[in-house]
């Protein structure tokens, strides 16, 4: 029944998304040519029914864990125009209309698996299980190895760059971003000498940047405490000492004041915005600036979680919604402006991290192989593939990333 609905959806897909043609082979029977399009998508599946059911019943995690356990095969570019036939359908409701009314209603229902929530219960297991990966490495070292496989550039960061018309490459990106933030913030050459305290992860980009471009003295704040030993020796490295610090602490406790305060990919793992923004302004010098970067979602719920990111990825981690932290921003500040990074930064961001990823597959496999806890290697790895994946097509659909700059 769910391989046949299935089938339907796809036949439906592809008048409107006519650029690929499907071939399904399920469980070793090659089904007939669906659409027109010149390039062709081969996907297998094993158990097919039972990975259909899964997917029609548990969303995010069915079609998530169904392609970490090998029961669906694509090219590593090729998953994603399959992930796009059930993120297209949920968000396009004249193709859901196309189909039958029993139908509708089974897919319709899929998406309640959305109000499925992992987290490991503290703020601080939450973040070093992803920004540290304390389930899978003993030694703090071999988790910034692993990141910085894919991540490595002069000034890493772990959020997505600024992809102006004429930006050709993610590190373009990336300083497009931080130099944008620093005409946004008024940081220019006379700013030398001036504090800027950065809140949580993004690895170190946006410190280094602004110490080394604008001598701007730089403290970071981060619960991730592999994150927090690599930027201190780096820090050495680049003979930062008297310029750039950190400190293993909640963003919540903040201390001191700044002439600027910078978020780059933080409200993601927080939720007591009203705490965290009465904060910040009370932790601004007079004239000083606030920005906070990040996904942001216009829908009327509070927060949006995705149940595979939730469990693999980020525990404890939602997309924050846009008009409420509007409202407590103004609630603390006079100033409040608001702007959007170009429309698919984050998809090509996503894409870049992607590449990088699959071409150092064997370095990132033996990595886990020799060093890490993880019993199933073959499962991480596709974990972070599909992460990548599904994350690039549900942003590339319904992109919202903001960043708001406020003051007094």
């Amino acid at each position: 029944m769910y391989k046949e609905i299935f089938l339907r959806v796809c036949k439906v897909y592809v008048t409107r998304y006519t650029e690929h043609s499907f071939r399904f082979i399920f469980d070793g029977k090659e089904q007939e040519l669906i659409g027109n399009g010149d390039e062709t998508i081969m996907v297998k599946m094993h158990n097919t029914e039972t990975v259909f059911k899964r997917i029609f019943s548990e969303w995010s995690i069915g079609l998530g864990e169904s392609y970490c356990e090998w029961n669906i095969e694509a090219k590593d570019q090729e998953y994603k125009q399959f992930i796009f036939i059930f993120v297209r359908i949920a968000f396009n409701k004249k193709l859901i209309w196309k189909l039958s009314f029993l139908d509708i209603i089974r897919i319709m229902r899929a998406p309640r698996s959305m109000d499925m929530f992992f987290t490991n219960w503290t703020h601080e297991a939450d973040i070093n299980s992803h920004y540290s990966l304390s389930d899978w490495f003993d030694n703090i070292e071999d988790s910034n190895t692993f990141y910085l496989i894919w991540l490595n550039a002069r000034y890493i960061q772990y959020s997505c760059g600024k992809w102006d018309r004429l930006t050709k490459t993610l590190e373009e990106a990336q300083v497009n971003k931080l130099e944008f933030y620093a005409k946004r913030l008024g940081i220019f050459k006379k700013s030398e000498g001036k504090t800027l305290l950065d809140l949580g992860c993004g690895w170190w980009g946006m410190m280094f940047y602004m110490a080394e471009t604008y001598s701007i003295r730089c403290k970071w704040l981060t619960l991730s405490v592999a994150q927090a030993d690599y930027v201190n020796r780096e820090i050495q490295k680049r003979w930062l000492e008297d310029l750039v610090s950190v400190e293993v602490k909640n963003i919540h406790d903040m201390e001191w004041t700044y002439d600027y305060i910078t978020s780059v990919g933080v409200m993601e793992h927080i939720t007591d915005y009203e705490d965290l923004y009465t904060k910040v302004s009370a932790s601004l010098n007079k004239e000083g600036k606030a920005l906070i970067h990040s996904i942001f979602h216009p829908s009327k719920e509070e927060r949006i979680v995705d149940p595979f990111l939730s469990k693999y990825i980020f525990p404890g981690g939602g997309i924050p919604q846009l008009k409420k932290n509007l409202e407590i921003f103004g609630r603390h500040f006079g100033y409040v402006d608001v702007n959007e990074l170009p429309q698919k930064s984050y998809p090509k961001t996503l894409e870049c991290w992607f590449t990088a990823f699959c071409k150092n597959e064997k370095e990132i496999r033996k990595l886990l192989e020799e060093k890490s806890k993880v019993r199933d290697v073959d499962y991480a790895i596709r974990v972070y593939k599909h992460y990548f994946t599904s994350a690039y097509c549900w942003f590339y659909e319904d992109e919202l990333i903001v960043n708001v700059l406020a003051y007094n």
